[in-house]
């Protein structure tokens, strides 16, 4: 899944390259030619206009590769193209690759999805206000109900600051801003415990063990998880949304979507999903397993789920489509299955702009093997405007905390529904959008978190998220910034208690 995160910040998620020649022995002896054609057409018209850099593709069908091809430019400045092997970096794609990591541990007998996660975690662990908690399971882990909060952050090739360990996050993190089990909330911080998870039950680096239990077993060849800072020679530079070559990085959560994989070798891992089962290609997971992953586990929507690493759709006509795209600083890919027609399609970008011709190709893929393919309905919930206030009108003091930091808020409510926010001794900033979304209490504002990592990434935007108990709201304060070449989110856990009466 792209990077979500709570309101406005949900709706901003929302140069020429030269192409090699178009192989014979990339197109299906069937393939509809004209279709390829017209598609490859745009997109080479589309990185002409210097809207993207470099793109690869690959559809599949009944258990072979109807059609891949890469487009424009790998690395722009070192005039090399992008082929069908060139390694992307496919950011939350990687989630069904994590999963998948855990499930074969499962079968090993090492893990149990339903075991509290924290039984496979270190000195650091999940906590709730009353400490460690065993309501959060592995499974919830993968599902994003374990109630641990949305989180991102980057860090550059040459700056001071280094990734934090596992342990630094839950220690600075890992607090659950809503009772395990009852939210679902996108969470690559839980992404990033089930890397932890598999290390510890492995005794194995993560990266090795993708490398030995499912990269090579199923002949990925061109596919690693990257958290070396001299990063592989072949892969798909990054540029930023003006198109500018961006500095190598790795994020906080590796195990959330550091996996870089070429369209070639995302098509082979999409034919052993739809269990297309190839005879160069081992059964690290049986058919059950993979049905398990693959089967929703908490609802994100009308008609969409999500299951262990990926997403899920359910048609009105009984259709399902999987899911798992992914997107940040650099990086946009589409991946989806449509197990019912045996069919697959990968789009990879080394741009995060674009999304909408990006989204178009995905569906004109599809479409040339799917005659009257309907789309990906987007999710983009709206609150219910907060006017009047009722209940939630009054004054509400407490505090945010995060990174060892526990900071004073004051949130206000007036009757009619018009609310400030301040944090610490700063003026109060008017709070906007202020609503209900499935019976939370949602707005945006503005403010400085006087917190290590906000105060390094110079976050000034606020995302509240709450949910009413009794005369308390509890939830989180996220902070963030999303610019052309970077993107930082991070929670503060918050708690508020009812101090007056609305004015």
């Amino acid at each position: 899944m792209l990077l979500s995160f709570p309101r406005t910040l949900a709706a901003g998620l929302a140069l020429l390259g030269l192409s090699l020649a178009w192989p014979s022995s990339a197109i299906g002896r069937d393939a509809p030619d004209a279709v390829y054609t017209g598609i490859a057409r745009d997109i080479r018209a589309e990185i002409a206009s210097g809207r993207l850099t470099g793109v690869s593709v690959a559809l599949v069908q009944h258990g072979r590769i109807v059609w891949e091809q890469g487009f424009g430019w790998a690395d722009r400045e070192a005039r090399r193209q992008v082929t069908p092997h060139t390694p992307f970096s496919i950011a939350s794609t990687s989630k069904a690759f994590t999963a998948a990591a855990v499930m074969t541990l499962v079968k090993a007998g090492k893990i149990a999805l339903d075991a509290p996660a924290n039984d496979y975690l270190g000195a650091y662990k999940i906590v709730d206000g009353h400490g460690p908690t065993a309501a959060a399971t592995v499974r919830m882990l993968a599902s994003h109900t374990s109630g641990l909060p949305t989180f991102f952050l980057m860090y550059a090739k040459g700056e001071a600051a280094r990734p934090p360990s596992t342990d630094a996050l839950l220690r600075d993190y890992g607090h659950v801003v809503a009772p395990p089990g009852t939210h679902y909330e996108y969470s690559n911080l839980g992404y990033q415990v089930l890397d932890d998870i598999v290390q510890r039950a492995a005794h194995e680096d993560f990266g090795a063990y993708l490398e030995q239990h499912i990269f090579r077993p199923l002949g990925m060849q061109d596919s690693f998880f990257d958290t070396d800072v001299a990063p592989s020679p072949a892969r798909a530079v990054r540029y930023d949304d003006d198109g500018h070559r961006m500095p190598f990085y790795l994020t906080a959560t590796p195990g959330s979507g550091e996996v870089y994989a070429s369209a070639d070798d995302l098509a082979r891992w999409a034919m052993f999903n739809l269990k297309d089962h190839r005879a160069d290609q081992a059964p690290i997971l049986s058919d059950r397993e993979l049905d398990e992953l693959h089967e929703p586990a908490s609802r994100i929507g009308a008609n969409q789920y999500y299951a262990l690493g990926w997403d899920v759709w359910k048609r009105p006509d009984g259709t399902r489509v999987l899911g798992n795209p992914g997107g940040q600083s650099g990086v946009r890919s589409e991946f989806v299955l449509v197990p019912g027609a045996d069919v697959a399609c990968v789009v990879l970008s080394n741009r995060h702009t674009d999304r909408e011709f990006i989204e178009k190709l995905r569906d004109r893929l599809l479409a040339s093997v799917l005659p009257g393919w309907p789309g990906i309905p987007a999710y983009n919930p709206t609150p219910a405007p907060l006017h009047p206030a009722g209940e939630y009108a009054g004054e509400w003091k407490g505090s945010l905390s995060a990174q060892g930091k526990t900071i004073p808020v004051v949130l206000r409510i007036s009757p009619g529904g018009k609310a400030t926010f301040a944090v610490g001794d700063a003026p109060a900033a008017g709070l906007e959008g202020l609503g209900l979304l499935d019976r939370r209490l949602v707005g945006d504002t503005t403010g400085v978190i006087a917190a290590p990592d906000a105060e390094r990434e110079h976050l000034r935007k606020i995302s509240l998220d709450m949910r009413r108990d009794g005369e308390r709201l509890v939830g989180e304060a996220v902070a963030w910034r999303i610019t052309a070449d970077r993107m930082a989110v991070v929670p503060y856990r918050m708690e508020l208690r009812r101090s007056g009466a609305a004015q």
